[in-house]
């Protein structure tokens, strides 16, 4: 005879494994309902012996939860765009050939950039941040479209930012839309 199948008698009639068998069932049942209860909530209360532990989890349920990452990366990558526009317009302006004067530069792409990577770092599920940012985007491609001719000696470089902006494009737009889809709970 097994241990599991060995059962001792106890006054109401059940055995140890039934005992057992029971707890495990109605642990799973409470954790599986604290789960539940998590998911549903920004905040959930845990036992911890006499005291409960509060636990608070983010403002949103994005899915996929890959969005607010993604813009987040998309702010920071900004914030550094933003510092080269800002503090270096001058070497923005060699390297793709820019002839507009530097507080153009620094005003129309750094600040810009600045001002969309610290309100993405704030909160990067504002979406109407990200499609300011799409617009900026949008805009972006048409000033280094009108560099890209033969009489820009910096056209490769410029072709170059083209792709990667039409890239970082595409990830704004996506994130943009899935951010917009998201469901606030407080």
């Amino acid at each position: 005879m097994t241990f599991a199948e060995h059962r001792i008698s106890k006054p109401n009639g059940h055995g140890v494994a039934d005992t057992v068998r029971g707890s495990i069932s109605n642990f799973r049942e409470s954790a599986e309902d604290a789960l539940q209860r998590f998911a549903q909530s920004p905040r959930v209360s845990v036992p911890m012996g006499k005291q409960k532990l509060q636990v608070h989890a983010d403002r949103v349920r994005a899915k996929p939860a890959v969005s607010p990452t993604l813009s987040m990366n998309l702010g920071m990558g900004a914030i550094a765009l933003g510092l080269w526009g800002t503090l270096f317009p001058h070497h923005v302006k060699r390297t793709l050939g820019v002839a507009a004067p530097a507080p153009v530069v620094q005003a129309v792409f750094g600040a810009r950039e600045l001002w969309s990577g610290y309100s993405l770092a704030g909160d990067p599920t504002r979406s109407g941040v990200l499609w300011a940012r799409v617009a900026g985007d949008c805009f972006d491609l048409l000033a280094l479209r009108t560099l890209d001719h033969a009489g820009n000696p910096k056209r490769r470089t410029v072709r170059t930012a083209l792709g990667v902006v039409l890239a970082v494009t595409a990830l704004d737009v996506l994130t943009a839309a899935r951010m917009s889809a998201v469901q606030r709970n407080a």
